[in-house]
């Protein structure tokens, strides 16, 4: 179950799983943004600040998982987690995108460890 913790930045993961962690991110993100509110539908300011502070950690929280994602991603290719810094770069993160995606794993054993 430890693939699974969005807060773990050792060990490693698949293409599949990178993508699917995605997936379901981005749909929690997009369900828990709609039930919210997000500050977009009038009656959400009856909600006042705390739309906002659930935003707030929601987005922290997801932003923390895509840094661990990221990372265990490119250990699976035997890459240190500093190269996913180059993601914050206009125009090299799409680049960094297809790799994560795309990029074939180290097959066995890496210095990161076993998958």
């Amino acid at each position: 179950m430890d693939k699974f913790n969005p807060f773990k930045f050792d060990g490693r993961i698949g293409r599949l799983q990178y993508f699917g962690f995605g997936v379901i991110w981005g749909l929690i993100f997009f369900v828990v943004s709609v039930f919210v509110g997000a500050g977009t539908d009038p009656a959400a300011e009856e909600l006042g600040a705390g739309s906002a502070l659930t935003m707030f950690g929601l987005m922290i929280v997801f932003f923390i998982a895509t840094l661990s994602y990221g990372v265990r991603r490119l250990h699976d290719f035997d890459k240190s987690g500093w190269w996913y810094l180059l993601g914050f770069v206009p125009f090299v993160n799409f680049i960094m995108g297809l790799i994560l995606l795309f990029a074939p794993e180290t097959p066995g054993e890496n210095q990161y460890g076993t998958r």
